[in-house]
């Protein structure tokens, strides 16, 4: 589900990097994973993927535990789909290029 808001409401964690378009554009990209919260006996987090992807996303989830573990893995989808269409990532210090391993491990 997409929110129509721009900014994670709690922010549990967050990592930054540069990301080089297909294009040579680059773009400074901000990753942020949004506190668990309860919703009508299931839970969601917002994720957010800001420099490539314009909207926060509400992740659901059946627990707080399975809402986390998706929500970390929608947005290594969307940087794994980013990549496969020709863009690169790097760190904030220009090194790099990174694959998602660096990114998530």
């Amino acid at each position: 589900m997409v929110a129509e808001k721009t900014m994670v409401k709690y922010v549990i964690a967050e990592r930054h990097v540069v990301a080089k378009m297909k294009t040579g554009e680059v773009r400074l990209v901000k990753l942020q994973v949004g506190l668990p919260e309860p919703l009508e006996g299931r839970w969601q987090s917002e994720i957010a993927v800001d420099g490539l992807y314009p909207n926060v996303v509400k992740v659901p989830g059946v627990d707080s535990f399975q809402c986390l573990n998706l929500a970390f893995n929608v947005v290594r989808t969307a940087l794994e789909k980013f990549l496969e269409s020709g863009g690169q990532l790097y760190w904030r210090d220009g090194s790099g290029p990174l694959g998602l391993a660096d990114i998530f491990s």
